[in-house]
C-alpha cells in the first residue's frame, strides 16, 4: 500500500512477509541429489507440486523402471506397430472388395486378405509367447 505525502511523492509501504511465498535451501549436495531423485520418481509435474504434496502429507506415486522389462516392452511395441500396419492394409483391402470390383479383382484381393489375416495371427501369437516368457521370469 502506497502512502501519499505532502509534496506528492509516493512512499512504498514496508515489505511484509507473505505466507504464500516460501524459499528453501538444501546446502548439502547429497540432500540436493536425494531431493532431485525423489522428485523425478514422484511423477509430479512441477517441483512446487512435489514439495507441496510432501509438506501437506498428500499421497504421491513413485514411478520405477524395471530394466529387465525394457527389452520385453521394446519387442511388444514392435509387434503392436506391425499389427497396426497390417490392420490398415486389411481395412484398405476390405474397402476395395466392397467397391464392386470385378470378380477376378475381388479374388485377388481376397487372397491378399487371407495373407494379411495369417500375418496378423502370427504376430499375435508372437506377442502372446513373448508375454508368457516374460511372466515366467
Amino acid at each position: 500500500m502506497d502512502k501519499q505525502t505532502e509534496k506528492g511523492k509516493v512512499e512504498k509501504a514496508p515489505n511484509k512477509p507473505r505466507w504464500d511465498n516460501w524459499h528453501v535451501r538444501l546446502p548439502n549436495p547429497k540432500d540436493q541429489q536425494r531431493a532431485i531423485d525423489l522428485f523425478q520418481r514422484s511423477g509430479a509435474e512441477t517441483k512446487s507440486d512435489f514439495v507441496r504434496g510432501r509438506i501437506l502429507g498428500e499421497s504421491f506415486k513413485v514411478i520405477t523402471v524395471d530394466k529387465s522389462a525394457v527389452e520385453y516392452y521394446r519387442k511388444l511395441s514392435e509387434l503392436t506397430a506391425q499389427i497396426h500396419k497390417i490392420g490398415v492394409l486389411y481395412n484398405q483391402t476390405v474397402r476395395a472388395i466392397n467397391s464392386y470390383h470385378s470378380v477376378k479383382t475381388a479374388q485377388i484381393l481376397l487372397e491378399k486378405l487371407e495373407n494379411l489375416s495369417a500375418q496378423i495371427i502370427t504376430l499375435q501369437e508372437q506377442a502372446i509367447s513373448l508375454t508368457i516368457d516374460y511372466r515366467k521370469k
